[in-house]
């Protein structure tokens, strides 16, 4: 599932029930201590414990609730049974939709059903904390090197670290080798292609990306915008910063860009598809969910590249990190910690890219990538920023009423003091 059409999906249906949960959490003092002897990193081996007391005792197994798709569930069996060699420790791999896990542990955990680590993507991290459904972890500094900043930093929360990141995604620039040459080094140099190769009547375009928020983000930050501030590492929620000026610059920007590049403003994923693999379009933007898709029709002729400076910066794009979390009611989280570095190190990373095609969290492990095809969403990672992920987020996909209106010609001050102001509304109404 993509990211655009995962965004729908968070946080729906759950604003109203998790405090009802939160109360229902094991009370565990303190966090899982970091072990520069115990980190599971790199290629080595992992260091395991066979006697202690408490938790650190070790269990009869532990388990593992995975995505239920089935290029995922292969890797994680096959590192579960690697792990399982190395410590002796049996691992039970239950497949368990993604998009069903919270619901399903909130019921499930309580009742001493649930698994030692579960699999969520980051934007889920709110909600799972409010539930009270994984405890934080602390991390060595070895540990922390492992995975991407962008990475490490999508899965804290109110400035703790929750999660073991697995893969990375985020959304780059494909285009088409028998049109493009080479990709601008800005993107509003884009609109200088336009004369050339675009040609609306006949459906031909340089450049196409849908204009959702989700994509304009560049436009937002890069001209000082942002969506929440930050104070002390916690989002303020209070804070919008989505029709201040740079906003209001950036989106004045954008719309000046979608009109000077021919861009259809009712553009969408399928009919851009389409034109890009009709070739039709020299560029665009999309996820590396479309890689496929595109290399199959085009070969030799797809191309990759990271997104071109925006108002003469690097342009950031949101990234989404999928992560193994520990279970707040597992009685073994040591062992599970142990479980999940050995989940995440850089060669059980490869095997995890090797299976799903997803990019590692690790950047030891992305560059061991050999598809030149990544070479661009990696390259892109590297500017990538982290999709808040508290509950409030799900109000501000509201912004993407805001944008249609801009690059139809709406005034941007007006549509965006409106929209931050019903954003805001949700926000309280809910009690977020």
């Amino acid at each position: 599932m993509n990211m655009r059409m995962r965004k729908t999906m968070v946080f729906s249906l759950i604003c109203m029930i998790m405090l009802a949960f939160s109360a229902c959490a094991p009370d565990r003092t303190g966090q899982l201590n970091g072990n520069e002897d115990n980190n599971g990193g790199g290629n080595g081996g992992i260091a395991v414990q066979e006697q202690g007391s408490g938790e650190d005792e070790k269990p009869d197994k532990l388990i593992i609730w995975s995505n239920d798709d089935a290029k995922h569930v292969t890797a994680v069996e096959q590192l579960a049974g690697e792990f399982t060699a190395k410590t002796g420790l049996p691992v039970e791999v239950v497949p368990v939709s993604g998009s069903e896990q919270v619901q399903k542990l909130a019921l499930a955990a309580p009742a001493g059903n649930g698994p030692d680590l579960f699999y969520q993507p980051q934007d889920r991290l709110g909600d799972i904390v409010v539930q009270g459904l994984a405890d934080p972890v602390e991390l060595s500094e070895q540990e922390r090197a492992q995975y991407s900043e962008a990475a490490l930093n999508a899965v804290q929360y109110e400035g703790q670290i929750y999660g073991f990141p697995i893969s990375i995604e985020t959304y780059a620039v494909y285009y088409n080798k028998a049109l493009i040459d080479q990709v601008p080094a800005a993107l509003e140099d884009v609109a200088e292609l336009s004369a050339a190769l675009t040609d609306p009547t006949k459906d031909q375009y340089s450049f196409l990306m849908v204009p959702d928020f989700y994509y304009v983000i560049p436009f937002i930050t890069n001209y000082g915008g942002y969506i929440f501030g930050e104070k002390d590492g916690k989002y303020d929620p209070a804070d919008l910063g989505l029709n201040n000026e740079g906003s209001v610059q950036g989106m004045t920007a954008f719309a000046d860009f979608i009109k000077r590049t021919g861009i259809p403003v009712t553009m969408t994923s399928d009919v851009m598809d389409t034109l890009f693999l009709e070739g039709k379009a020299g560029m665009v933007i999309n996820g590396l969910w479309a890689m496929k898709t595109y290399s199959d029709k085009l070969g030799d002729q797809l191309g990759t590249a990271s997104i071109p400076t925006v108002n003469g910066k690097s342009a950031p794009s949101f990234v989404g990190v999928k992560s193994w979390f520990i279970s707040a009611y597992s009685e073994h989280p040591s062992w599970a910690k142990q479980l999940a570095l050995f989940l995440t190190k850089s060669d059980s990373s490869e095997v995890y890219y090797e299976n799903t095609g997803e990019i590692p969290a690790r950047p030891d492990a992305q560059q061991n990538i050999g598809d030149p095809l990544y070479s661009g969403f990696v390259q892109q990672i590297e500017s990538g920023i982290a999709m808040p992920n508290i509950p409030e987020m799900s109000a501000v996909w509201n912004m993407d009423s805001a944008v249609d209106f801009i690059v139809q010609g709406e005034d941007p001050p007006s549509v965006l003091d409106e929209v931050t102001e019903q954003i805001a509304a949700q926000i309280k109404a809910t009690g977020q």
